[in-house]
């Protein structure tokens, strides 16, 4: 494949998954903001989310905060009743972050909201196209998750 066919390729693939972002995060913006959520705090819930119970440390890491701006983040989650924090069994100054219930249900609507808008899209797609699809989706994650394994590598080393 030539570099000029290949571009225009990468072009059509960002040009679609930009659509299908804009589609699915408005609502959930919407959603977070009904909440009376900020950013840092919903990035804060999707990485326990996703990584489960963490030190404040790490969360700050991540956030790319300062330990005094992330400590403000998870005090408001705590009056949320989204976050609880505890001390560290093995290190009592250590302070480790774990979402509640609370916490988990408001993150588990936030996924839902993305389902829900992509069900009826995959609903029209059939047989073979469905398949494709979701092949390319797959690769896309696959690539996806090389590159945040690849940075977080590389966070690690810094």
């Amino acid at each position: 494949m030539q570099d000029g066919d290949r571009q225009a390729l990468i072009d059509r693939l960002i040009d679609a998954a930009e659509y299908l972002n804009r589609r699915t995060l408005s609502e959930r913006l919407e959603a977070w903001a009904q909440l009376g959520m900020t950013t840092p705090q919903v990035k804060t819930l999707v990485f326990l989310d996703e990584r489960g119970p963490a030190r404040m440390g790490m969360i700050a890491s991540h956030l790319g905060t300062s330990l005094s701006a992330t400590t403000s983040v998870v005090d408001r989650l705590v009056q949320k009743d989204m976050l609880e924090r505890a001390s560290d069994p093995s290190d009592r100054r250590v302070v480790i972050c774990e979402l509640t219930s609370t916490g988990r249900d408001a993150v588990d609507r936030f996924w839902r909201l993305g389902e829900d808008r992509l069900m009826p899209v995959a609903a029209l797609l059939e047989g073979q196209d469905l398949q494709t699809a979701v092949q390319g989706l797959e690769l896309l994650r696959g690539a996806a998750e090389a590159v945040y394994e690849q940075a977080v590598e590389e966070r690690a080393d810094s």
